[in-house]
């Protein structure tokens, strides 16, 4: 085999492990009886139960966003659910590739997002506490682009679901919310990962 060939196998090899250094998973929030259940989004019949919902709002989803990196537990289930956090992420991914150290709201709750620059190939993600004495739910120190990387596809997999159970198309929402509003923002992600390619082109740009 050419060593161009070699090269090219060796390249997609580094850059598929780096991603299975991390899972993502999201949960949907769907309450019985007072009490929260989390329904992670593979699974199809609780799904649809939820999307089938009288009350249920693609405007505004509660959920859970759990990350492992390494088989160790980043951001797990003792940090409450909140409303829409894929876009706190994508948001938050958008701050940061404009050169901010990011600290944003995370949900509707009392929390903070914040991802903060270690150095040309590491960043810090926290959620912490808005209130003294601060109290930090989640701390890890992270390889940059695998990190961001691994944030997008995550943020795909939850609108490509919403897009394939076509939920804005099927609810009443509102007059400002278009119907291919999961296209659109599967669009902006993909220009995120070309911009996380242009900006970390080996995973260690500043």
């Amino acid at each position: 085999m050419q060593l161009k060939g070699l090269v090219s196998i060796a390249i997609k090899f580094i850059k598929d492990w780096s991603l299975m250094m991390f899972k993502i998973s999201t949960f949907l929030v769907g309450i019985s009886e007072g009490e929260e259940s989390y329904i992670s989004l593979d699974d199809s019949f609780k799904l649809r139960e939820i999307f089938e919902h009288r009350k249920f709002t693609p405007e505004h989803i509660q959920m859970h966003i759990k990350i492992q990196y390494n088989d160790q537990i980043v951001v797990g289930n003792d940090i409450p659910s909140g409303l829409d956090l894929w876009t706190d992420y994508i948001v938050g991914i958008e701050q940061y590739l404009d050169g901010e150290n990011v600290e944003k709201p995370y949900g509707i709750n009392p929390y903070f997002m914040k991802l903060i620059s270690i150095n040309s190939s590491l960043l810090e993600l926290s959620i912490v506490g808005d209130w003294e004495p601060v109290e930090v739910l989640a701390q890890a120190i992270l390889p940059k682009r695998e990190f961001l990387e691994a944030i997008l596809d995550g943020a795909t997999h939850f609108w490509t679901t919403l897009n394939d159970y076509k939920v804005f198309k099927e609810k009443n929402t509102k007059n400002t919310t278009p119907k291919e509003y999961p296209k659109l923002i599967i669009e902006e992600i993909e220009e995120l990962r070309k911009k996380v390619k242009i900006l970390l082109p080996n995973g260690c740009v500043s």
